[in-house]
């Protein structure tokens, strides 16, 4: 059989397999993704800053985090009401029309829920997959406030390691970068199966 390399399939179709194998694998039993906002999150600007009328404000997220919280059980065997705990901190810029650009950083905390389907010996997680912000100033009495709002997109997930049965056409043996001296890749590059 020609070589057979990771790639579509061509037009004529994919040859068959050559093997069967046993590979342990982080299969995805359910999976969600939630859009969840974090709307007029305030701040005080610090009061050494003292920003001129239209000041613009940038802001950037930093980073972000999620963390599974609490698993309720539904009335539905093996799905859950799965709470995830979302952290994101922002850094922000303000730039007076004359004076000094004031910088800070603030972090936000909120919760999101979903169902999932998650029986016995899986595990529930979460990821922040994209984000995005945007802040203004609000004068207050006393200074001003920098509100901001936040869009997180946040991916949730049940998984469990298993040993999944699949056909397959043998190895990856990547090909050669550039010319080389030595022999790469070896031969074998992995060990060999069980006959």
């Amino acid at each position: 059989m020609a070589s057979v390399t990771p790639g579509p399939c061509p037009s004529t179709g994919c040859p068959p397999p050559t093997e069967i194998d046993c590979i342990v694998v982080d299969k995805v039993y359910d999976s969600c993704v939630q859009t969840v906002t974090l709307n007029n999150e305030c701040a005080a600007l610090a009061a050494t800053c003292i920003p001129s009328t239209g000041a613009a404000v940038s802001c950037t997220i930093t980073s972000s985090s999620c963390t599974i919280g609490a698993i309720t059980p539904t009335s539905t065997p093996n799905y859950s009401v799965v709470t995830a705990v979302v952290s994101v901190t922002l850094s922000y810029t303000v730039a007076p029309a004359t004076g000094t650009v004031c910088t800070a950083s603030e972090t936000f905390t909120t919760t999101t829920t979903a169902t999932l389907y998650l029986p016995t010996g899986t595990t529930a997680s979460c990821s922040v997959v994209s984000s995005a912000c945007t802040c203004v100033l609000i004068p207050t009495t006393t200074g001003f406030n920098v509100c901001c709002n936040l869009s997180l997109c946040v991916l949730l997930e049940s998984t469990a390691t298993v040993q999944l049965l699949i056909p397959t056409y043998g190895f990856c043996v990547p090909p050669t970068c550039t010319p080389s001296t030595v022999t790469c890749p070896p031969s074998p590059l992995y060990p060999p199966q069980a006959s």
